[in-house]
């Protein structure tokens, strides 16, 4: 009866995560470039160049999400745009120039 409670408990506290399906780590089909998204509201990109960056982000409203990029030596760069899961992939549309990156779901992540 134990583990069927922690379980249950597991589960609700999974459901009620504010991002529950854009948490783990994708990868854009092909590239180097991938994203992860921390449960903890943090995530790490890395572009075609390999170029590493990290900072927050947060589910502004349904379907659209705001990424704060953190720079050691630079100013912040805030980033918003409309995000979607469907299955295994995961489409960001950039507000600024309506650039589309498309993600395939990586099975071996590490939750943060």
């Amino acid at each position: 009866p134990m583990k069927k409670w922690f379980l249950l408990i597991f589960v609700f506290l999974v459901s009620c995560s504010h991002t529950p399906n854009t948490v783990g780590k994708w990868q854009e089909p092909g590239t180097i470039s991938s994203i992860e998204f921390g449960q903890d509201g943090t995530f790490t990109a890395i572009d075609n160049m390999g170029m590493v960056v990290s900072g927050s982000y947060t589910i502004l409203a349904k379907g659209k999400i705001r990424l704060l990029i953190s720079y050691q030596n630079f100013d912040d760069e805030i980033i918003i745009g409309n995000f979607a899961v469907q299955d295994d992939e995961l489409t960001l549309t950039l507000d600024d120039n309506k650039e589309v990156l498309t993600y395939k779901k990586i099975n071996n992540t590490i939750y943060k």
